[in-house]
């Protein structure tokens, strides 16, 4: 094969992956969709986060009991079977999501995904990752290839979403696009406080001019994920301060 001009056809085929990238058991649960709890060791991606959206392995605690010091063989659970499950400290729910950002193919398996819950009350919020491509044709050597597969992994794991929902709202919107003052529009003091940078977050310049806001906008881009803690602890303020749907 000529290494100097090498057509790779590459798959992100989760039959192929998983087992790569699944890094560790951890203690937890899962509530199956006709409301049995299954509790023992459940798989938790950290490399590639987007698995534990669509898959969990279960090791049930019956199981482990009934044979000591040995590895008992995990059972796989899809989002279909599923409405919740809790992994350590970290929680994770249904939620039906179209990302028409980045459509794929029916491999990846229905719009239901297991989305880890960061916030609960008057405004939800919860963490989505996009999923590898199905399908993506390269010209180059193995080394290209190798750098495309890691930079489109680094663009996964950087570029993840914000889910919010506000009330009875059917529509989900990405918090790190979205205009915070809608969203914290009826507790002013809460956006006054973000904007302000009294989450830890990037302080908010109220300079006019197109330059301004392109300054603002290249800083949103730049400190969004890096400081999603920050938004989530603005969010759970307002839902101490909110604890009615109005």
């Amino acid at each position: 094969m000529n290494r100097k001009n090498l057509l790779v056809i590459c798959l992100s085929l989760f039959v192929v992956v998983s087992s790569k990238a699944q890094d560790s058991y951890q203690p937890g649960f899962a509530i199956l969709n006709d409301g049995t709890r299954v509790s023992g060791l459940i798989s938790l991606y950290e490399k590639a986060p987007w698995y534990n959206q669509r898959f969990i392995y279960l090791k049930d605690s019956a199981t482990i009991a009934a044979n000591p010091g040995k590895d008992v063989k995990s059972k796989k659970y899809v989002a279909d079977d599923l409405k919740y499950y809790k992994v350590g400290d970290r929680t994770f729910t249904k939620i039906h999501y179209v990302d028409l950002e980045n459509l794929q193919a029916k491999s990846l398996g229905s719009n239901d995904h297991m989305l880890e819950v960061l916030a609960l009350g008057r405004i939800k919020a919860y963490r989505f990752y996009a999923y590898p491509q199905d399908v993506y044709l390269t010209f180059g050597t193995e080394d290209d290839v190798k750098k495309q597969i890691q930079n489109n992994t680094n663009d996964l794991l950087n570029n993840w979403k914000m889910l919010t929902q506000k009330d009875d709202e059917a529509k989900y919107r990405d918090a790190f696009d979205y205009d915070l003052q809608k969203l914290f529009g009826d507790t002013p003091e809460i956006w006054e406080k973000y904007k302000k940078g009294g989450y830890g977050n990037e302080p908010i310049s109220e300079k006019k001019g197109l330059a301004a806001r392109m300054m603002n906008m290249a800083k949103k881009a730049t400190y969004s994920h890096m400081q999603w803690e920050s938004l989530v602890a603005a969010i759970n303020e307002y839902n101490s301060k909110n604890t009615a749907v109005k």
